[in-house]
């Protein structure tokens, strides 16, 4: 699959958004209880920030917002690229924007919130699973995921960093509903390989307006 150099602020990954969080002092505990202390592995500040979780529609720790749009599940498989198998136990960072294109942590108006960003280990088959919404288009870019792999759950480098375009049959539905009547001007003018000689990676996507949408992608490593 493609892989992109990301240069703007808001695609920096874990590396530039961990510190930013930590320096804004916007981290804490979820629901009291570490994610570390469920899986029985020993506390880091990852898994006590609260950025580990499944949901991530809420901003966490001293953010309160959440981010409205139509339900997207976020289904990535991690896949040894030499044997096929699951990598079991890598962690993946996934991020992206809300249904009017911004970023929280760097976007005017939501640079105070955290939502729709968090982190998943793959379990034994290697699927990592997220809850969010469908994120809209900004500034002719084609709608997308932005996410990195890790070797675990922890903060050092990336195996990898990459973005996964929607379908654009999808992106026109959603774009008809309430909230997101930007995104679907700036649709029309947006191609999934923009400027870029390397198209996006492209998400099977499953589901309709009534029931939410699935995005599935296998991610080789």
């Amino acid at each position: 699959m493609t892989v992109q150099v990301e240069t703007r602020q808001h695609d920096g990954g874990l590396a530039i958004d961990f510190p930013t969080l930590r320096r804004r002092r916007m981290m804490g505990l979820v629901n009291g209880v570490t994610v570390a202390a469920l899986t029985g592995t020993g506390p880091d500040p990852l898994t006590r920030s609260g950025i580990v979780r499944g949901d991530i529609r809420w901003s966490f720790g001293t953010a309160h917002g959440i981010a409205r749009g139509v339900p997207l599940t976020i289904r990535l498989r991690l896949i040894s690229a030499n044997s096929g198998r699951p990598l079991t136990g890598h962690a993946v960072y996934l991020w992206h924007g809300d249904r009017d294109g911004a970023y929280s942590l760097y976007s005017p108006g939501v640079a105070g919130q955290n939502y729709l960003r968090g982190v998943q280990a793959a379990d034994e088959t290697g699927w990592a699973t997220f809850t969010s919404i469908f994120p809209g288009a900004y500034r002719q870019h084609w709608p997308h995921l932005h996410f990195e792999v890790h070797p675990g759950l922890g903060v050092a480098g990336p195996l990898l960093r990459g973005q996964i375009a929607l379908p654009g049959d999808a992106c026109a539905q959603v774009y008809t509903t309430k909230g997101y009547e930007a995104s679907r001007d700036r649709l029309h003018g947006a191609d999934p390989a923009g400027s870029d000689p390397h198209a996006l990676a492209m998400a099977s996507v499953t589901g309709d307006l009534e029931r939410g949408f699935t995005a599935t992608r296998t991610i080789n490593i």
